[in-house]
């Protein structure tokens, strides 16, 4: 699981008061006492201070990008209330999945999942192995009518962790916020929605926030193709930046991400191990170090907009969302020791907000075929308290 430890607290101001009306709005003044678990301190006093200030016109908020302190913001309950464990799949109505159906006008199809198999890079300490538990010959021999006939089948052992390998989900169970030594707030790792894990711990699964409660997409979805934009795959370390997602939309003639869209980025980092089933174990090994070395990815300011547009999901072909380059290969590293904020779109997205992943996606065809809005369909398989699922979900159009 990815952990982020904080233990300062910031405020930050900016120029509209979006949170603090939201925040109005939901009646978090009112409630606060009634509501808020017993984890949570009540309202400190400077918290007063700021809704006063904005409510004679003060253009104050809280920005998690300048402080990315949970403790100072009031980010559970969630909308959908304090005992949601969907998250963000809610903005997905009935509406919503008939207009997305509308997209589809070609009737082609493009699969969003990569293959999984034993040269699948993986992050380290996570496991992926694919055998046949009888060597290679038929797992199973039974009776079939006849003197020369019988009836045999094939099995398959996979030794994985099955959520969080090659093309992988993140459900609200896998980011965490660790907390420690902060008044009023029980040391602890938070979940979506202020669920503590040192609450819902089990070793056969958590018992809040597993991935049987997400539901499912069905809805537009929206590709970000930097690869188009930029001429060439994006090379390691590099930042999506807004100018290149408002670049982006307009090239491609596409609206912004609405509410309830799941929003796709190719970079075309995962080409790297596109074709590691097929290779000798050496060149597959080589192109797994070269991938995990780091990547391009998603900057805080992209993510921030699209926590604002309510998205229901955010997806890409990297490994990690996030940008990295850990040895210092390109024009921007982020020496591993030397990372202040690890995963911050997990953070900002997924545990604040209920907002879902998708990594390690194939978006080759879906960019080549220039196919930028899109039907996406597809639902976690329902496996209870785990953090994650495998996948392979499709783009129509």
């Amino acid at each position: 699981m990815i952990v982020f430890s904080l233990s300062e607290q910031a405020l930050s101001v900016r120029s509209d008061n979006t949170l603090v009306s939201s925040l109005l709005d939901r009646k978090h003044v009112r409630s606060w006492e009634e509501d808020v678990k017993p984890k949570r301190i009540l309202m400190k006093t400077r918290h007063i201070c700021i809704l006063v200030a904005a409510a004679f016109g003060s253009a104050v908020a809280f920005s998690a990008q300048a402080g990315n302190n949970p403790v100072e913001e009031n980010w559970w309950p969630s909308e959908f209330g304090p005992d949601d464990e969907a998250g963000a799949t809610n903005y997905i109505t009935p509406e919503k999945r008939m207009a997305a159906a509308q997209l589809v006008k070609t009737g082609r199809v493009a699969t969003l999942g990569m293959p999984y198999h034993n040269t699948t890079p993986l992050f380290p300490g996570r496991v992926l192995s694919l055998t046949i538990p009888s060597g290679g010959g038929p797992t199973h021999d039974l009776a079939w009518s006849g003197d020369s006939y019988r009836q045999t089948f094939m099995d398959e052992i996979m030794t994985a962790n099955i959520g969080q390998v090659g093309t992988q989900f993140d459900s609200l169970a896998h980011p965490m916020i660790k907390i420690e030594d902060q008044e009023g707030w029980e040391d602890g790792n938070y979940l979506y929605n202020g669920v503590r894990l040192e609450d819902v711990a089990n070793p056969y699964g958590l018992k809040k926030n597993g991935t049987e409660n997400v539901g499912s997409f069905f809805t537009r979805g929206i590709l970000i193709d930097m690869v188009a934009l930029k001429g060439e795959n994006l090379p390691i370390g590099y930042p999506i930046t807004m100018d290149d997602y408002r670049a982006a939309l307009e090239a491609q003639g596409i609206e912004d991400a609405m509410q309830g869209d799941v929003v796709l980025f190719r970079t075309g980092w995962n080409d790297i191990w596109r074709n590691n089933h097929n290779l000798p174990a050496s060149e597959a090994i080589a192109n797994n170090n070269a991938f995990n070395s780091g990547g391009p990815g998603i900057s805080p300011e992209v993510c921030d907009h699209l926590a604002e547009r309510k998205i229901s999901m955010l997806g890409a072909d990297n490994w990690g969302i996030e940008p990295y380059d850990f040895i210092g290969q390109g024009d921007w590293p982020t020496p591993f020791a030397e990372v202040a904020d690890w995963a911050y779109c997990h953070m900002n997205l997924s545990v604040r907000r209920g907002i879902y992943l998708f990594e390690n996606l194939d978006l080759k065809q879906v960019g080549e075929d220039q196919a930028y809005e899109f039907l996406f369909s597809w639902a976690p398989l329902k496996l209870v308290g785990a953090t994650g699922s495998p996948g392979n979900p499709i783009a129509a159009y």
